[in-house]
């Protein structure tokens, strides 16, 4: 089972327990007179379903959006590389050549630098790559 299954499972059982809770445990005397009290079997369950369906919809829908939304904004990318690519040359002289590109573009002499830093940053990842894929380096 995936982490990310298992942090959804515990959340929704928690989110469960709590419905268990608060619906089990409230005050009877507390209850607006307009409700009507809890009947036996499975006319209370589906009104307990129907009382907190507007809750679940809402809850899900966030899920979705935030879920769609770490999806496809590409944010924290660079920490989901697989282990193919980060001991891929070829990555990272890809990556070099693109800030170099980069460089290329700007017109303040400082941008420049820093790109070309970025840019020497990824040759040496390239290299140490290549250690690695001859068995000579080390992980650190």
């Amino acid at each position: 089972m995936s982490r990310q299954l298992l942090n959804f499972v515990i959340w929704v059982l928690a989110v469960l327990c709590l419905l268990v809770v608060f619906t089990l445990f409230q005050d009877p005397g507390s209850r607006p007179a307009a409700s009507p009290a809890p009947q036996d079997g499975a006319q209370w369950l589906v009104a307990l379903l129907i009382s907190w369906l507007p809750f679940f919809f809402l809850v899900g829908v966030w899920i979705l959006l935030a879920w769609w939304m770490r999806r496809t904004s590409g944010f924290g990318q660079g920490a989901t590389l697989s282990a193919r690519a980060l001991n891929d040359p070829a990555h990272w002289r890809a990556c070099a050549a693109e800030a170099r590109a980069t460089a290329e573009r700007f017109a303040d002499d400082q941008s420049r630098r820093q790109m070309l830093e970025i840019a020497r940053g990824y040759e040496y990842l390239a290299q140490r790559a290549e250690e690695r894929r001859r068995g000579s380096g080390s992980l650190s």
